[in-house]
């Protein structure tokens, strides 16, 4: 079992993981206590108790994020890797709101068609869409490969990076669109993120590090049948997850 990034290493990847595993179950914990103190009509916090479980909550999503990415990057197997998204969209349905998650959205519906994952939990993304619709081109192209039927409309939330991938989507040339997706990952991507709190994470504290992936990357290589071999050993790029899916 190889690292498929090798900024880190493989025993500070599995710390992290058991770091952020054991914050989980501690944070569950809290919850309990919190809703038996709700039950009981005690109230600790200066926020009303329900307002403290959804906080703790979105923490609880944001260290399963970190769990399932900390898992591919590690080099475990994709169904491990499943197994850790399948959770991850457990606690994406009870914390996302398109104001600010729309990163966790691209990043779940890439993952998702790149996994083959089933309807119902793919379904589970879309109706959250459809609660909190951040009106986007990617995330209404990702979800159109699974719903035809599925408007996309001319608009990007975040357009560096990500408005680079509307050329990538209606290049009809293969090859063309080929060389645009590696200029995404190669040049457009990470440098578009420098704004957001793991941008040089490996830098800042390499201790909390856990991985970069550009899973729309794969998903895009994926829907537009590129050639994804072409992309082996590319920064960012899942390409075993690509490849995983090419063999059925």
């Amino acid at each position: 079992m190889e690292l498929r990034d090798t900024f880190s290493d493989r025993n500070n990847i599995d710390r992290l993981i058991n770091i952020f595993q054991k914050a989980i179950l501690d944070s569950e914990e809290r919850i309990q206590d919190i809703e038996q103190d709700e039950q009981k009509g005690i109230q600790k916090f200066s926020l009303a108790n329900e307002v403290v479980i959804s906080n703790i909550r979105s923490s609880i999503f944001r260290y399963q994020k970190e769990i399932m990415i900390a898992t591919y990057t590690a080099g475990y197997s994709l169904e491990k890797f499943k197994s850790e998204y399948i959770k991850y969209i457990k606690n994406m349905k009870l914390s996302w709101h398109s104001n600010s998650g729309y990163e966790q959205m691209v990043r779940a519906l890439s993952i998702g068609i790149l996994l083959e994952i089933d309807e119902e939990t793919f379904d589970e993304l879309v109706d959250l869409v459809k609660k909190d619709d951040p009106e986007d081109y990617l995330i209404d192209y990702l979800i159109q490969s699974r719903h035809p039927d599925w408007k996309i409309r001319i608009n990007y939330n975040f357009p560096r990076p990500y408005g680079f991938t509307r050329k990538i989507i209606e290049e009809e040339n293969a090859e063309q669109a080929l060389k645009l997706l590696k200029e995404y990952v190669t040049k457009k991507w990470y440098p578009g993120h420098r704004d957001t709190g793991w941008y040089d994470l490996h830098k800042a504290n390499i201790d909390n590090y856990y991985g970069y992936w550009s899973f729309e990357s794969g998903a895009l290589c994926k829907l537009k049948g590129l050639d994804y071999k072409e992309l082996e050993g590319v920064p960012y790029f899942p390409y075993d997850l690509v490849a995983e899916g090419a063999k059925d």
